[in-house]
């Protein structure tokens, strides 16, 4: 199914309906109510987009927006709401999710951390709100770094603007207050700075190239796939792909972990539709936040070598925190 790319495409409206069950009898059916949940409707459609407790609380995709908008202004005072617009909208076909990115309009707020030589990797900041209907994502707002010659992106672990709520009348009321360490935000600037210089400090041979590319999106090659088979077909594609990928970024930048870095925000960003591809770019995205965070750490440790941080991450050492948190920590 067709993911959805556009904003107006997940500004349906939504409505709650009870939930009933049939339960046969001997003169037929009977309907019972299921007191303790209810169903979530796209109006438009009339399909179901997900069935949820009776405490959940709605948050339309327009109100997650419109709260965007205010965590924008929160995070950089020095704007104004119309100076926002939306730059990328995703969600599946179903529109039980959906991810959106609003970015500065201008360039004003530019991260202008690379020297006027190596430009344009002008690096800008941009916010991610994620709603869901269905219950299997909390609402959540991230800022996260854009590289705006190419729109590659990442989200930083930890980051200074990680609101997340899950949907329930408890957690969420009529409005959110965005509090927002603006002193972290400046050191959260310079330290992005300085993760790109030690990024292009690190030596990565050719041979390792394609093994960290690999290790840190976690893609791994299918278990028990059959030569002549559609998996097979796709990872042939997908090989070819990451191949291709990291061979122009390590001819452009050179044989360096920042290349790694530019190699794997592109893919992040712009996941090709494939079996072998697991993950969604919010996903994605995240892995290359918190490798970047971690790995500019590390390969500034005596004795670092790339071959041993290769075996690591084989052996299911480096980027598994973050697969694990996505796989238990964004149920609403």
């Amino acid at each position: 199914m067709p993911r959805l790319t556009q904003i107006d495409e997940v500004l349906f409206p939504v409505k709650e309906h009870p939930v009933f069950v049939s339960v046969p009898t001997e003169s037929g059916e009977r309907r019972l109510s299921v007191p303790d949940k209810k169903a979530i409707v796209n109006k438009k459609t009339n399909r179901v987009l997900g069935v949820v407790s009776r405490g959940y609380r709605l948050v339309t995709n327009r109100e997650a927006l419109d709260w965007a908008y205010q965590c924008c202004q929160t995070a950089f005072p020095e704007t104004k709401p119309g100076e926002w617009e939306v730059k990328t909208t995703d969600a599946p076909g179903t529109g039980g999710h959906c991810f959106v990115d609003l970015v500065h309009n201008s360039a004003a707020l530019d991260f202008q951390f690379v020297p006027a030589k190596d430009r344009p990797d002008a690096f800008g900041p941009f916010i991610r709100v994620t709603n869901s209907y269905n219950g299997l994502r909390a609402l959540a707002f991230d800022i996260g770094f854009l590289r705006k010659v190419c729109k590659n992106g990442l989200i930083l672990p930890e980051s200074i603007i990680r609101f997340k709520f899950t949907h329930l009348q408890r957690d969420i009321g009529k409005e959110i207050n965005f509090e927002v360490a603006h002193e972290r935000l400046s050191k959260l600037r310079a330290s992005f700075s300085e993760y790109l210089g030690v990024l292009r400090d690190c030596k990565v041979t050719h041979q390792e190239f394609e093994p960290l590319f690999r290790g840190v999106l976690l893609i791994r090659k299918p278990k028990d796939m059959k030569p002549d088979g559609p998996i097979a077909s796709d990872w042939g594609v997908l090989s070819q792909h990451i191949s291709a990928l990291c061979s122009r970024y390590r001819n452009d930048l050179g044989e360096n972990a920042y290349a790694v870095f530019n190699a794997i925000t592109e893919f992040a960003s712009h996941p090709p539709e494939n079996r072998c591809v697991h993950r969604d770019r919010h996903s994605f995205q995240r892995l290359a936040g918190d490798w970047m965070s971690r790995f500019s750490q590390e390969c500034r440790q005596p004795g670092f070598a790339i071959s041993d941080y290769l075996a690591n991450l084989a052996k299911g050492k480096g980027n598994g925190k973050v697969a694990a948190d996505e796989a238990g920590g964004t149920r609403a």
